[in-house]
């Protein structure tokens, strides 16, 4: 019977929400340029059938909810595998972690100082954010749960906003001709809505954290949401701009905030996305750097390590690296990796838990 202190703990319904801004950034913006470079038209194929293949792969992580009994990961895998091992499997978790977060900062920040703070140093908005990420990091998973609620309130009004507001431009005969360029580029795709999708493990990263058990239809429930995260901007920047064009722009999602309007006489609103991609940003690096707080053994530095990691990525994200290079980086090498990474690992976790499993089993029915 595993213990859960219930003045750090969450619902099921709260993590899901959690899920849907932490991965929904990803999944809503990171990941629709790349798709429509590669599938162009088709890339709402690929989402529809990504979510399919999401659907068959979440048992696994409820399987590996069920037989852990909601303990925490890796002191379970400290109990039953190789203290050492596990030890290096934290640190590798660590390390995608820190990647991870470097991403996401990185993307936001040259965002942020293009489009709106041209004359602001880097340097003041990655130290600002990245503090402000460690002091939210610092507190507990229900105060995070509880920011997340009120922010994605609004991530959400915002969205179903432009969405409508954009209505009039939209010509939904560019999603035609359906697979123009044959199955290959849907199927070439599926690694990058993908790699977005399989964060869902990051849930039985908390499961500690949650007094229920996890279920399928609870993932189910978060991939459909994070489906319908990514299938929205993608079909507003094909239907506005065309497949062309959107294949040609670094964050479609934001260019459709660009030509969004209030009648005629109420115009450059697009103001707003700045809450919608800071909100994110926020609750993605602040959930992350719990994570990696609650990895950690040791109790009395966590929030030492929290600043360890804040000045590791102020270095990487402000390394001199042309946005170009970074975008390439990104989009062939980090995504794809996090994809098959991910999918290892839930096989590898399945995997040890079957054993292990089994062998407790006949440990106590006195089989040999």
């Amino acid at each position: 019977m595993v213990t859960i202190n219930k003045s750090d703990s969450i619902s099921v319904f709260q993590l899901i929400l959690l899920s849907m801004t932490f991965i929904g950034l990803k999944t809503h913006v990171m990941l629709i340029s790349p798709l429509i470079k590669t599938a162009g038209r088709d890339a709402w194929i690929t989402v529809l059938l990504t979510c399919l293949l999401t659907l068959i792969w979440v048992p696994l992580l409820v399987y590996v909810n069920k037989k852990t009994k909601g303990e925490h990961l890796f002191q379970w895998m400290k109990k039953h595998m190789n203290k050492p091992f596990t030890n290096v499997v934290i640190f590798l978790t660590i390390a995608y972690l820190t990647i991870m977060e470097i991403v996401t900062l990185r993307e936001t920040i040259t965002w942020i100082n293009i489009i709106f703070l041209q004359r602001t140093p880097l340097i003041i908005l990655v130290l600002i954010f990245g503090f402000t990420c460690c002091l939210l990091a610092a507190t507990s998973i229900r105060t995070i749960s509880i920011v997340n609620v009120f922010l994605l309130f609004f991530i959400v009004l915002l969205g179903f906003f432009v969405s409508f507001t954009n209505f009039q431009f939209k010509d939904y005969s560019l999603l035609q001709p359906v697979l123009e360029n044959g199955y290959f580029p849907v199927i070439k795709s599926i690694v990058f809505q993908g790699s977005g999708m399989v964060e869902l493990l990051l849930l039985i990263f908390l499961q500690h954290k949650v007094p229920q058990p996890i279920r399928y239809k609870h993932l189910a429930v978060a991939a459909i949401l994070l489906t319908g995260l990514t299938i929205g901007p993608l079909i507003g920047a094909i239907t506005e701009f065309g497949p062309v064009e959107a294949s040609k722009q670094r964050f479609p999602p934001y260019e459709e905030w660009g030509i969004a309007s209030l009648g005629k006489f109420i115009e450059h609103i697009d103001f707003l996305s700045i809450y919608q991609w800071l909100s994110g940003t926020f609750i993605r690096i602040s959930t992350f750097l719990f994570i990696m707080k609650e990895l950690v053994a040791f109790q009395k530095g966590q929030k030492r390590f929290l600043l360890l990691i804040l000045v590791v990525i102020t270095v990487c994200t402000l390394a001199p690296i042309t946005d170009f290079a970074f975008s390439n980086l990104l989009f062939f090498t980090i995504i794809p990796a996090t994809f098959w990474l991910f999918v290892a690992f839930s096989l590898f976790l399945a995997g040890i838990v079957f054993l292990f499993s089994h062998k407790t089993r006949r440990d106590k029915s006195g089989i040999f």
